[in-house]
């Protein structure tokens, strides 16, 4: 064997060692590239989870669904005042958003059934009758608040 032919067996034994340590380095780049996106979606998950739950505790929409809990929940939607349509409408309209936010899958409907799962289904239970008047109304549609429906169904 001549001295070239072992300088260049060397040279592919180096470049083979090299390339292996890459496929290595790059092998162990993406599971730490994929355990990053991995948590990176769940703090996205949280924050979302976080903002969702500020939305629906702000003192305004608890205002309103203490409103239609015990106030609207003992009285004929005919003699709902202005101030009591309007609460209604805010439940409505803020319960509807929160199930498109579930219903879009970034977020846990667990986390909103479990804990405002009896909220729910009580204001649903008060306020069909005036969603249904909302649809009936000119301009209405019968998909319009559907996603509180679903919501509604899934803490069943």
């Amino acid at each position: 064997m001549t001295f070239y032919e072992i300088w260049s067996l060397v040279a592919q034994a180096f470049i083979a060692i090299v390339a292996t340590a890459t496929v290595i380095v790059y092998y162990h780049q993406l599971r730490v590239m994929g355990r990053q996106l991995t948590a990176m979606q769940d703090s996205s998950r949280a924050e979302s989870g976080l903002g969702l739950i500020a939305f629906l505790q702000s003192q305004e929409i608890r205002d309103a669904r203490r409103v239609v809990r015990s106030v609207l929940s003992q009285k004929p939607i005919a003699d709902w005042s202005q101030a009591e349509r309007d609460a209604a409408a805010m439940v409505v309209a803020n319960y509807d958003v929160a199930a498109a936010l579930l219903r879009s899958g970034l977020l846990s409907v667990e986390l909103v059934t479990t804990n405002w799962g009896p909220s729910i289904k009580h204001c649903y239970a008060i306020l069909e009758p005036f969603i249904e008047e909302l649809r009936a109304r000119p301009g209405g549609h019968e998909k319009y608040w559907s996603n509180f429906r679903w919501l509604r169904d899934q803490c069943a």
